[in-house]
């Protein structure tokens, strides 16, 4: 089965992205994630923890309150460039909460000037008085999970909202003063045919934002959509129009100015997702709340997914999380899952210089066959996944992995 998606809270080794950086900035950075494990109504296809009941949300902002002064040290006085609310989702916080958390971050952490901060959002949830708080908060990137524009597609998938005020909520928050705007669409959804799915592409592209991720629908285990399958109640979609519906999507937002710089986004020049970006260049994160995760360079860790847990922990000073050690092994993994899903690829000099000759020559021997089979290219010295290398990343990086 063609897979799009990697798996997204792992980090890579990819040391040149943070040189690069420090190069250019002169310092070091790191981001901070939130997560607010709140949903009112779970997404058929979201595998994400989230708990419906909004009760619990005072105790789990104070939670995350004390897990980031408990965790002050985690990312060694490394200046924060990025700082992201996701979920669940994040726009069911008051904004009290919302200046609560940030406040704490920054009496508890250098913050740069220019920090970007990201906020997760729900269309149902943006009235023009929130949005307005959002930005007096601090909120400078707003990424609205539209999905679809389509009605019947928004109630396939069990969103809560639906297409009727998606382009005046874009139009407020423009007007407000957000300059820096995502949503996210998602695309092979079975029983729906690309004409469809390329009519929320245009309807995308004509509301004149800056980034656009647009995912392939995975069906995880866990979910609704998992159950259906399994009870033969739903089917996968074709994979020819898969391919289909990936590639109209690249050429599409291509031709309107997005760089497809990763498998999954787009972005108008400038306005990359650095927080997103941090996890594919070796950038230190402290994830914060349950089921959050994070990295710094050594190891990563992992927070329990049981919000009862986790607040009962911190408040008894208990272990919250588990931690895994990265061996040399591990760490090229990751720099190869981290580095191309990107535009940007990977070294094969900083795998030469950087890892012991076990490893550079089973990559060697592999990287050979891709080559032969046209299923990475080289670009400006680095390795790239051809499109058609993109079909198949599953199958290319099971045989570039060390095991």
């Amino acid at each position: 089965m063609i897979n799009f998606c990697f798996t997204s809270w792992v980090v890579g080794f990819g040391l040149i992205g943070l040189f690069l950086h420090q190069l250019f900035y002169g310092y070091s950075m790191a981001g901070i994630y939130f997560h607010i494990p709140f949903c009112l109504k779970k997404c058929h296809y979201c595998d994400f923890y989230s708990r419906s009941d909004p009760n619990g949300i005072e105790e789990i902002v104070q939670s995350e309150i004390k897990e980031l002064i408990l965790r002050r040290d985690y990312l060694e006085n490394e200046i924060v460039t990025t700082i992201y609310f996701g979920g669940g989702t994040p726009s069911i916080l008051d904004t009290k909460h919302i200046i609560e958390l940030l406040n704490c971050v920054r009496n508890n952490f250098e913050v740069s000037n220019d920090c970007e901060i990201t906020f997760e959002a729900n269309p149902d949830d943006l009235s023009e008085i929130y949005l307005a708080d959002l930005y007096r908060c601090g909120i400078n990137r707003l990424s609205v999970g539209i999905q679809s524009f389509n009605d019947d597609i928004l109630k396939f998938l069990g969103r809560r909202h639906d297409s009727k005020k998606l382009n005046y909520i874009v139009d407020i928050a423009k007007l407000i003063g957000f300059d820096n705007i995502s949503i996210d669409l998602i695309f092979g959804i079975p029983g729906f045919d690309t004409l469809v799915y390329f009519d929320s592409l245009k309807s995308a592209v004509q509301m004149n934002i800056q980034h656009i991720s647009a995912y392939s629908l995975t069906i995880a285990e866990g979910t609704l959509f998992y159950k259906l399958l399994k009870n033969n109640k739903i089917s996968e979609i074709n994979e020819d129009i898969l391919v289909d519906q990936f590639n109209q999507t690249i050429d599409f937002l291509v031709l309107n100015g997005f760089e497809h710089y990763e498998i999954s986004n787009y972005a108008k020049e400038g306005y990359q997702s650095r927080h997103n970006s941090s996890y594919w260049n070796d950038i230190k994160y402290l994830g914060i709340g349950p089921s959050a995760h994070s990295y710094n360079q050594i190891s990563r860790q992992w927070n329990v997914s049981n919000s009862k847990q986790y607040c009962s922990n911190i408040k008894e000073s208990k272990s919250f999380y588990k931690i895994e050690y990265l061996a040399p092994e591990d760490k090229f993994n990751e720099y190869l899952i981290t580095g191309l899903r990107t535009s940007k690829g990977i070294s094969k000099k900083f795998i030469f210089e950087n890892f012991n000759d076990k490893i550079w020559h089973h990559f060697s021997r592999e990287l050979d066959k891709l080559f032969e089979q046209n299923l990475v290219s080289l670009v400006d010295e680095s390795i790239v996944l051809t499109r058609k290398g993109i079909l198949i990343s599953d199958f290319i990086l099971r045989n570039l992995y060390f095991v």
